[in-house]
């Protein structure tokens, strides 16, 4: 069968932005599709700066008979507008499949409000959606493929869920050709050069209430070969990239595999920088340095609190010390750069422990500080607790991504909350020694100062940036008002 596969752009988003990464997990769906013999297009409306219309027209050009949506739940809604405007304009009988975060948690959802959407697959889709469209292509009976929800004359359908896929080694290499062109790097105003993803890992063991990894992995982390890494590392250095994303949820939950696939790459003499995600505390010394020989410019921790009581109510299983001890191994390591996230705006987080909170990232000798607001997504441990307190209401709210500050009495009001986070962010834009210890790291990283001069004409719209702007919750309004 002819499948489109399509990433709609965000509400925020506008002609012209380019996008973060490719959509990698659409790039793995079309190559477990393209091996059994499907023909695959992708589509990512920001990648490719697609307007409605354009996005429309180079489908329908396409002429699919499946095509499939992944969804992410600050715009998920939107996904559903697109999807119905796609399939009035170009093919009432095209059949439309939804994947992603968004169709798993709200399937039943989706398929009672949309127009066109026919299916819904949950969790890993790979192969869910193999045996979905080679059944639709045969019209065989899909009753018994599991992981699907879907209507019968009127009557909304599950199947049990699929387990996850256990062997992660057993997904094709993305091909990367599927995207070829596409505008990638562009990262809160700022553009880094020739980039992409990959994934060394999947899952995460620990239960943050916050994230939505808890249910989509099942607290399961699955490690793929570290040689097979290598190669596709190897294949990225071929096809001229010079900058990957590793999108792991949490790369050094093993440092032995870290270690092992650092060596790997340093064995290859590949030039090609990487960058990732990393959890406070599970790392060491020599693993920091060994990412930093085999080529990682950057890390992302996600500290969250600079107050113990508000990590313990995260059950983040993780300390402030360990944060600070975490961000010296870093740094003694020589890795160029670290950012951190910070979350404020939790029930019953007082003013003096937001104020804690941004004050121990401005003194933590990290490069940039992500302050963002609380936000509660259903299918994490928070939304069934607010839920269970009466604070949500599953009918208006679902498929949202809600600041918890809008409807929780114990919270301090939004406005107070991003009036002190402009204030950090102030403060640190007026500090000389945060402004010098950023010339002086410049001037030793080829990396750093290669990116700076790179976005030298940017540097107005980049100090823009540090004011609140949490995009997903940009997002949300946007969903919001256009509903309205």
């Amino acid at each position: 069968m002819k499948v489109e596969l399509v990433l709609p752009a965000m509400p925020s988003w506008q002609v012209g932005e380019g996008s973060s990464v490719p959509p990698l997990g659409l790039m793995y769906i079309a190559g477990v599709l393209n091996e059994a013999g499907h023909e695959v297009q992708i589509t990512d409306q920001q990648g490719e700066d697609l307007s409605d219309e354009k996005l429309k027209e180079k489908i329908k050009k396409f002429d699919p008979g499946v095509i499939g949506y992944t969804t992410y739940t600050h715009f998920g809604r939107r996904a559903i507008k697109i999807a119905d405007y796609i399939h009035e304009a170009i093919n009432p009988n095209v059949i439309t499949i939804f994947g992603g975060f968004f169709a798993t948690i709200n399937p039943k959802e989706i398929l009672g409000i949309s127009k066109s959407v026919d299916f819904c697959v949950r969790g890993e889709g790979e192969f869910t959606a193999l045996e979905l469209i080679n059944a639709l292509e045969k019209n065989q009976d899909i009753s018994e493929i599991r992981g699907i929800t879907y209507k019968e004359n009127g009557i909304i359908k599950s199947t049990p869920d699929r387990p996850i896929i256990k062997d992660i080694d057993a997904l094709p290499i993305p091909d990367r050709n599927l995207v070829k062109g596409n505008h990638y790097g562009n990262y809160a105003n700022m553009s880094i050069e020739k980039f992409t993803s990959l994934g060394t890992s999947r899952g995460c063991p620990f239960q943050c209430r916050f994230c939505l990894t808890t249910q989509w992995h099942k607290n399961i982390w699955r490690k793929r070969d570290f040689r097979k890494v290598a190669d596709e590392f190897e294949y990225l250095h071929d096809l001229g990239y010079k900058n990957a994303l590793i999108v792991d949820d949490n790369i050094n939950v093993s440092p032995k595999h870290v270690n092992r696939l650092s060596h790997e790459l340093r064995k290859r003499k590949l030039d090609l920088n990487w960058f990732c995600e990393g959890r406070v505390g599970s790392g060491t010394a020599q693993m920091y340095n060994e990412m930093r020989r085999a080529g990682c410019k950057l890390i992302f921790l996600g500290i969250e609190s600079g107050n113990q009581r508000i990590l313990d109510y995260f059950d983040k299983r993780a300390t402030v010390e360990q944060a600070r001890n975490t961000v010296k191994a870093i740094r003694k390591a020589n890795i160029d750069m670290i950012t951190a996230t910070f979350i404020v705006g939790s029930p019953t987080e007082t003013l003096q422990e937001v104020h804690n909170t941004i004050n121990f990232a401005l003194k933590l000798d990290i490069d940039i500080p992500l302050f963002g607001i609380l936000n509660v997504f259903e299918g994490t441990a928070l939304w069934d607790e607010y839920l269970k307190q009466g604070h949500i209401n599953p009918e208006e709210d679902w498929g949202k991504a809600i600041p918890v500050c809008d409807f929780h009495p114990d919270c301090l009001p939004r406005d107070t909350l991003v009036k002190l986070i402009n204030r950090g962010y102030k403060k640190l834009l007026n500090s000389k020694k945060w402004v010098l210890k950023v010339m002086l790291r410049a001037l030793k990283s080829r990396f750093r100062l290669k990116m700076y001069l790179k976005n030298l004409d940017k540097r107005h719209t980049i100090k823009q940036r540090f004011r609140f702007a949490d995009i997903s919750q940009l997002d949300l309004y946007l969903e919001d008002k256009e509903e309205n």
